[in-house]
């Protein structure tokens, strides 16, 4: 896939976030005329910010017409994304449709409808009474997720495991979050139409919605692997779209009226599932669809981890699709629940102008670089080009310098297996490297999945950075293969410079919730005549 070389001032190549949405199927409103004050924008991206969010994009639409819309530099309308859990939406949609279609019902029995070689000899009584509802409702017996326990990276035959590991409950009578359950709807409908999942809804829905995917990952025989599955930054919107409007897209119906209002019913209670938050799902207090949590606001969500959403609100008739990294992202919909959602009107509001600009003006700028950062310092001057030594240190850093020129620095940096000069840009702007990442024990080649964007060049890099004060340079560093950065600084002390390394750079980035959790990492280089 093609990396962009810069990204400017968080907007693609600076222009307006609506403007260049170029695939956008919503008529155009100010927020005001549905009821959204620009200050509840404001109050959004405050906190936010203030909050150390990690956001990759926000859409809203409300009425039918889209009166919010950003994504954040450098991801650009075009960016493939990772959605995880999300799938599961995806998921129950082609089960929908393969019953519209006539393959099956959703009170089917399962087991009959599987290669008989994926059902164990011994198979526990209780599966003889797994429906496909059972399935969708996280309902199928199990008492913990059988995906991680005993499919990932444990076996050979996801669907077998699935069906060996053990009932607990009756079928129907107990929520589990099982994310094995979407692997055997997923062979139910490969067995059945003859398509995997993506092929099955890109010839139903996805073509219509002008949806386009990537699925760069397989279970171990080779199937469909829906957890993979990547969309641009529209897609969760424009499915939340479709399931607002009932099933029924640019006046065309479809998929059945009561098949798309059954997706987002309180089908099941989830109260009991996670009674200590020990699980990392949120919501789990608020009810479970098919495949989809229930919004306390009313609706439903079609949600992923690291805060992949597209909300359903049916009651103020509006849809919000979000993506972001965030390993804490229940804080991030709380915020959006206290701002967007809970500061709207029913009706439309009069619009405060330089309110609204401001609005306007922070969605068109939005940027992962480095924040209230500035493009210079008197102290560049004297540190040009210096040479700084390590000692031994958790990076194995040998050598570090930076050169400073007008619109970009330079970094280069030695350690114990490698030598490598990365561009960094200013003033908002990322740059593209092609020598892998510096500064970093963990390979990107072999980083945990969850944090993969699969398609693209693990070694293509993009960086950004400023000085935060006068002696203080900081800058990030990410790549479009990945959702998450490493962010460094860098603070010049007489002959010395203390660099700070981000946490992730040398553990996994799921071990804190929060990068303010994390403890603070320093190595301590010397200039090169002082040693």
């Amino acid at each position: 896939m093609h990396l962009q070389t810069a990204v400017k001032n968080g907007i693609n190549n600076g222009e307006n976030c609506m403007k260049d949405y170029k695939n956008n199927p919503f008529p155009l409103s100010t927020p005001e005329e549905q009821g959204i004050p620009s200050a509840a924008i404001i109050h959004f991206l405050d906190r936010i910010r203030e909050n150390d969010l990690e956001l990759h994009s926000l859409q809203v639409v409300r009425n039918g017409k889209l009166c919010i819309n950003t994504v954040v530099a450098p991801f650009t309308f075009d960016s493939f994304h990772r959605i995880f859990s999300a799938a599961k939406g995806v998921v129950a949609t082609a089960v929908l449709f393969a019953v519209q279609d006539g393959y099956f019902d959703l009170n089917d029995l399962v087991v009959p409808l599987l290669p008989a070689e994926w059902i164990p000899e011994n198979l526990n009584e209780k599966w003889s009474r797994l429906t496909i509802y059972h399935l969708l409702t996280m309902t199928a017996g199990h008492d913990q997720d059988s995906l991680f326990l005993k499919m990932w990276g444990k076996s050979d035959c996801w669907i077998k495991s699935f069906f060996e590991y053990e009932p607990v409950y009756e079928p129907g009578t107990h929520f589990c979050y099982d994310m094995g359950a979407q692997y055997v709807l997923n062979e139910l409908i490969r067995n059945k139409v003859g398509l995997d999942t993506g092929r099955y809804l890109d010839s139903r829905l996805f073509r219509k919605l002008n949806i386009a995917y990537t699925a760069n990952y397989t279970e171990p025989e080779g199937l469909f692997f829906s957890s993979s599955i990547q969309f641009h930054l529209d897609t969760l919107t424009k499915l939340a779209q479709f399931y607002l409007q009932k099933g029924v897209w640019n006046g065309e119906r479809l998929l059945r009226e009561d098949l798309a209002l059954l997706i987002g019913r309180h089908h099941v209670p989830s109260f009991h599932y996670d009674p200590k938050g020990i699980s990392g799902q949120i919501g789990s207090w608020d009810g479970y669809g098919l495949h989809v949590w229930c919004n306390r606001c009313g609706g439903f969500s079609i949600r992923g981890g690291q805060g992949q959403v597209g909300m359903v609100i049916p009651p103020m008739n509006m849809v919000i699709g979000l993506h972001c990294s965030a390993t804490n992202y229940q804080d991030l919909l709380d915020i959006l629940a206290e701002t967007i959602i809970g500061e709207s009107f029913y009706y439309p509001v009069k619009e405060d102008p330089l309110c609204a600009k401001r609005a306007q003006y922070m969605l068109d700028t939005l940027n992962l670089a480095p924040y209230n950062v500035s493009s210079y310092s008197q102290l560049a001057q004297k540190i040009h080009n210096v040479v700084y030594d390590f000692e031994d240190n958790v990076i194995g850093l040998k050598h570090l310098s930076f050169s400073f020129d007008t619109n970009h620095v330079t970094i280069h940096a030695v350690d114990s297996t490698s030598d490598k000069t990365i561009s960094c840009g200013i003033d908002g702007e990322w740059l593209e490297n092609h020598c892998g990442y510096i500064l970093n024990t963990n390979d990107p080649r072999n980083i945990a999945n969850l944090d993969r964007i699969f398609g693209y060049d693990v070694q293509a890099t993009l960086c950004s950075g400023g000085w935060s004060r006068a002696n203080t340079f900081k800058f990030y560093i990410r790549s479009h293969s990945l959702l998450s950065d490493y962010r460094y600084e860098c603070e010049f002390y007489e002959n010395n410079v203390f660099l700070k390394i981000p946490y992730n750079a040398i553990m996994p980035r799921s071990k804190y919730k929060k990068r303010a959790d994390a403890p603070d990492i320093y190595i301590m280089g010397k200039h090169k005549e002082e040693i």
